[in-house]
């Protein structure tokens, strides 16, 4: 009969079984579905969606993806995080004005880019990476201004 391997009980023990679990990559599984949410998410919007989630959803693939560039992870430009937000800007003004959330073929390109990225860096990043970047992105949807890595050390 086999035996579970005993491992502590404290606090500590489990911070430690935490960390390490940190430092292993996503799992495949979980990365192949945030990737797929939004590569779907950026089809509904070349079809023209009826509903503001798949803007929303790319919107938070934007952040994250460039948190984890911050991260090491990829490489987004400051620039291009910028001209991406003003992009998504645009589509949710459009979108809320008629009703349906679209992109056109430029726009389509540079968000295909993005969650290109993102895939890469989902099959790459550690899960303390995600997760960091996961927590850095709830604390700006809470209000926190966004700045990078650098700013914050400074």
């Amino acid at each position: 009969m086999s035996t579970t391997i005993p491992f502590g009980r404290s606090a500590q023990a489990a911070q430690k079984r935490l960390t390490k679990a940190q430092l292993l990559p996503i799992p495949r599984a979980v990365a192949d579905e945030l990737a797929l949410l939004a590569h779907l998410s950026l089809e509904a919007l070349r079809a023209g969606a009826s509903d503001i989630a798949p803007a929303q959803q790319l919107a938070e693939v934007m952040l994250i993806s460039a948190f984890l560039a911050e991260a090491g992870h990829g490489h987004f430009p400051e620039d291009a995080l910028f001209d991406t937000d003003a992009m998504m800007a645009r589509i949710f003004d459009g979108g809320q004005r008629s009703g349906r959330w679209c992109v056109d073929l430029e726009e389509f390109d540079q968000l295909a880019a993005m969650v290109s990225l993102y895939d890469y860096q989902l099959r790459r990043a550690t899960l303390g990476a995600l997760t960091d970047a996961s927590v850095r992105f709830e604390r700006f949807k809470s209000g926190e201004p966004y700045r990078s890595l650098q700013r914050r050390r400074a």
